[in-house]
């Protein structure tokens, strides 16, 4: 299959993803909205957008934010499979009519999230995830909340069944999550849910997580066959 990605910023690529659909013999079609010239196709198979340091009302600067959530839109009404990452699941909650606010805590580094949801029977009961936001997103109308942390009650969500939103990172390896760091740095600001520039680079990508990312994906896959 040939899946679309839309990426945002040159340090915030498919990571992981890119592994999975080696493995599976997917083809990804990356496309650089931060290039002179890019833009957001008119349709796909299978969506994947990722993260960004953006907002989903920034749309002067980058127009292409209105664009994804038309696609967006489109795919969900041909039941294509989408799935986003950080702002990706922010663009995807926007699209049906969920709010996007500047959460009570900001979020960055590792941190446990909890399953709040039978829904995706693959899930554990909990996971150790990699967070980079200030921004959150309300549940969209009939979506499940698959997991929530201490920090932030809307940590994923599964709506009509084929298309999932994570406000963490599944998708980075240690060699993105170092990239970030030393990109965004100020970002790390002193909060309950920050972590230090040290702990954050201490840290490997659990198994778990990756395997989860590709479970999420494989999911998406089959529910093309449904």
């Amino acid at each position: 299959m040939i899946i679309d990605v839309l990426q945002h910023v040159p340090h915030e690529g498919p990571g992981l993803i890119a592994n999975w659909a080696k493995e599976n013999q997917h083809q990804l079609k990356i496309h650089l909205l931060f290039e002179e010239n890019a833009h957001v196709p008119n349709d796909s198979d299978f969506l994947i957008v990722l993260g960004g340091p953006m907002g989903i009302n920034d749309t002067a600067e980058f127009p292409w934010l209105a664009d994804e959530r038309a696609l967006i839109k489109r795919l969900s009404e041909q039941n294509k499979p989408i799935f986003g990452v950080c702002l990706g699941a922010q663009q995807i909650a926007a699209t049906f009519g969920s709010e996007i606010t500047v959460n009570k805590e900001k979020e960055v580094g590792w941190f446990p999230i909890k399953r709040t949801s039978d829904k995706l029977p693959f899930f554990p009961e909990s996971l150790h995830v990699f967070h980079w936001h200030q921004d959150t997103f309300s549940l969209p109308a009939g979506a499940t909340r698959l997991f929530s942390s201490e920090g932030c009650l809307n940590q994923a969500f599964l709506y009509a069944e084929n298309i999932i939103g994570l406000q963490f990172h599944f998708e980075m390896e240690k060699a993105g999550i170092e990239t970030i760091l030393q990109i965004d740095e100020e970002f790390i600001t002193p909060g309950k849910y920050v972590q230090s520039l040290a702990a954050m680079k201490a840290e490997d990508v659990p198994e778990d997580n990756k395997q989860m990312l590709e479970a999420i994906l494989d999911y998406l896959i089959d529910t093309k066959t449904i």
